[in-house]
């Protein structure tokens, strides 16, 4: 434990969609909720091309041969982008506990290789349940995400997650 109450014993890998998103939103320190945050070398490619600067708390891993092989895998066999197959493949070198992503696809093939999954949605939940933001740091965040950002969002599901917000017991 942490002097805020975060709990912070966990890994996480991302693709762009998440850092592009909580850049966006300037909302970089809810990636504090992870104790180590990785991403493959294609994501900072991409990261670099939309001119998004690569958050400090963020770790490049370069990809084993046997996770380069993984990653044709994915790539052959779910027609996914590069940096969301290199960061499952990353996912498994690292053995983290999360693939940070908001790309429908992306989450699918994850899950069906046993990978837990989260978006930027839940980890602006989470950094709020722990402590990172406060609750009305939260409830704009979310609605900078849907007005200020480039992730598609809908509307039930922003009223879903400031209703989960508004009802959370400290």
């Amino acid at each position: 434990m942490i002097s805020n109450g975060a709990y912070m014993g966990n890994k996480a890998v991302s693709n762009t969609g998440p850092i592009i998103h909580l850049t966006e939103i300037d909302l970089i320190k809810s990636f504090d909720i992870f104790s180590l945050l990785f991403v493959p070398e294609e994501v900072v490619r991409e990261l670099n091309r939309n001119k998004i600067p690569i958050p400090k708390k963020i770790n490049v891993s370069k990809l084993t041969a046997a996770s380069k092989n993984q990653t044709k895998l994915l790539t052959n066999q779910y027609d996914l982008d590069l940096g969301e197959a290199e960061a499952i493949a990353l996912t498994h070198q690292e053995k983290a506990d999360y693939f940070l992503t908001d790309d429908l696809d992306a989450r699918n093939v994850a899950i069906t290789h046993s990978i837990k999954t989260r978006g930027t949605i839940g980890i602006i939940s989470r950094a709020f349940r722990e402590k990172i933001i406060s609750k009305e740091t939260a409830i704009s965040k979310v609605r900078e995400l849907q007005n200020k950002s480039s992730l598609f969002i809908t509307q039930d599901l922003i009223n879903e997650i400031l209703g989960a917000i508004n009802n959370f017991k400290r």
